[in-house]
């Protein structure tokens, strides 16, 4: 299992032995890693030019949006090719998505994505009788995310792995429901870990979905860290989704405190066991 051998709450961490090497005589895992900018939320009302500039130094290359900080989408695209970065992504209420899906892919062509993702799912619709009105939305919406050129993806939490009381496990019933060739999963490997599943299973028995993720660690009573301070191994997990299909991998934490320091300290760890050089 990506986090040990005893599930969700059990696990070691990645010795220096085990680890793929970084550096010139290893071609790293991936071309680039990115950074959801919720991490930085606090930073950004500060200065969110600083922000994108601090993360080029650390060697980001993409981002993922989750707002535009009050800016048009051609604006933010500005900034972004003005810092160096790329947003290869931006998570979209569904709410929004179902009302005016036009306006909104047209601003993400404007940034230059690739992936439109939903973040979560109201509670109100957290049922099977809801999800399978989500499910047929999202396959709308993918339809027409997918001839603009783009792909659509919906971000799990924990609960989509705790059965509902029929026994439907919610995060199979999403993707057992929606069309693989149209609907990707952005597997948020902390949250898949944390709802009790195994992400090196979920990436085998749904290869091909999960074309994007959010790189969070998880100590073994469950607490949010710093990529590296925690018991995932993400040599092992990255690799693998790698080999079934991902595309992006964003570094998150939800509350970092010192935001800089810990999307510097998870690029750090993640270049020193060659997931990017």
């Amino acid at each position: 299992m990506g986090c040990g051998g005893g599930g969700a709450e059990a696990g070691a961490d990645v010795s220096e032995d085990d680890a793929p090497s970084g550096g010139a005589d290893r071609a790293a895992l991936l071309p680039a890693v990115g950074v959801q900018l919720y991490t930085l939320r606090d930073a950004i009302t500060e200065d969110l030019d600083a922000v994108l500039a601090s993360l080029v130094e650390i060697g980001y290359a993409e981002v993922e949006l989750f707002q535009l900080h009050g800016l048009t989408p051609g604006e933010m695209r500005a900034k972004l090719d003005a810092a160096g970065l790329r947003a290869a992504s931006s998570h979209y209420g569904l709410p929004a998505l179902r009302e005016d899906l036009a306006r909104h892919v047209e601003g993400a062509l404007e940034i230059g994505q690739e992936l439109m993702v939903v973040p979560s799912i109201d509670g109100a619709e957290r049922s099977p009788d809801g999800l399978a009105r989500v499910a047929e939305d999202f396959n709308r919406i993918a339809e027409t995310v997918r001839e603009a050129g783009m792909r659509f993806g919906y971000h799990n939490h924990d609960w989509e792995f705790r059965p509902f009381d029929d026994g439907t496990v919610p995060m199979e019933m999403l993707l057992d429901r929606t069309d693989p060739a149209l609907v990707d999963w952005q597997m948020d490997i902390f949250w898949t870990v944390h709802g009790g599943a195994d992400p090196l299973e979920a990436l085998e028995t749904r290869s091909g979905r999960v074309t994007s993720a959010h790189v969070k660690d998880r100590t073994v009573d469950g607490q949010m860290v710093d990529v590296g301070d925690g018991v995932i191994d993400f040599a092992e997990v990255l690799s693998a989704a790698r080999g079934h299909g991902l595309l992006h991998a964003f570094v998150e934490h939800d509350a970092p405190g010192d935001a800089v320091r810990s999307v510097r300290r998870s690029y750090e760890h993640l270049s020193g066991i060659g997931v990017v050089s």
